[in-house]
């Protein structure tokens, strides 16, 4: 019984520390699937799902899945990034012509555009799982405005717009807004952008953001809620540009017409302080 009991302990240990070879006897990797005959189905089946997956955490984190297109997301390979969501794989031969010729003021592109105009005084309109929201107009009449994005994953909200210095809510932005999935978008105006497939990540922050490593930030937007709503914006301790802010009016500075690009490491910092908007790219 103990020689028993050895032997299956060593069995055991062996498989759990062995390489699995599929058609292959010695695989070259934790698993290996060598192909077959071109007669044979050779490849390998994602899980397809109608929706996403309702409950995910870290531990699904780099997670793949198919979407069938049977359902209310786009048909595709989406893959989980725990912290930012769900997001949908560039199709390969799409890839080279989408770093090529992307637009940095919609960096998603216009793939399943949704048009969307939503009254804000009305409640709050959360961004769907798997897109992105793209502000580009706001509209409140003859009165100030306010516009914040509420950060699901955080629980943080940011002030994306305070109108206050203007005596009418017209737009004071000229890059879009980029409001994230899952998030929140609240205010008391009504907006109008689109929806798209997310395969971006917003970020918002307060007065500071370092880009993380592998990564480059694209600064498009601020808000400034103070009396002299301008913002003078360094990278890495050197001023870039001194713009106005989502709070400026038509007699004072305008807000920044075309985006600020950030390298991996470096520090982004508006002077003043505020919320900027903006987000991430792989380098």
């Amino acid at each position: 019984m103990k020689n028993l009991l050895i032997s299956l302990f060593l069995i055991i240990n062996t498989v759990c520390l062995s390489q699995v070879g599929i058609n292959t006897t010695s695989p070259n990797a934790n698993l290996e699937i060598a192909a077959g005959t071109t007669a044979e189905y050779n490849g390998i089946l994602l899980p397809k799902n109608d929706e996403f997956p309702t409950t995910v955490t870290s531990n699904q984190d780099g997670m793949m899945i198919y979407i069938t297109g049977n359902g209310s997301v786009t048909k595709g390979y989406w893959y989980y990034d725990h912290g930012s969501g769900w997001r949908k794989l560039i199709q390969g031969e799409n890839e080279g012509f989408l770093k090529t010729y992307l637009n940095p003021k919609f960096p998603d592109g216009m793939n399943e555009l949704q048009p969307i105009t939503v009254n804000l005084s009305l409640g709050s309109y959360t961004v769907p799982t798997g897109k992105n929201l793209y502000i580009t107009s706001v509209y409140r009449g003859n009165a100030t405005l306010t516009l914040q994005a509420f950060d699901f994953s955080q629980s943080l909200s940011y002030t994306l717009i305070s109108n206050t210095r203007a005596t009418y809510g017209f737009p004071t932005f000229n890059n879009p807004i980029i409001i994230g999935q899952q998030d929140y978008a609240l205010g008391d105006c009504v907006i109008n952008g689109f929806l798209v497939d997310a395969t971006i990540v917003p970020i918002y922050a307060n007065t500071s953001y370092t880009v993380p490593a592998n990564k480059v930030f694209v600064y498009l937007t601020s808000n400034q809620t103070n009396t002299n709503p301008i913002n003078e914006i360094e990278i890495d301790g050197s001023f870039v540009t001194n713009t106005g802010t989502n709070n400026s009016n038509s007699g004072n500075a305008e807000a920044s017409t075309m985006p600020l690009f950030v390298d991996e490491g470096q520090i982004i910092r508006l002077r003043n302080g505020g919320i900027m908007n903006g987000y991430l790219i792989d380098k």
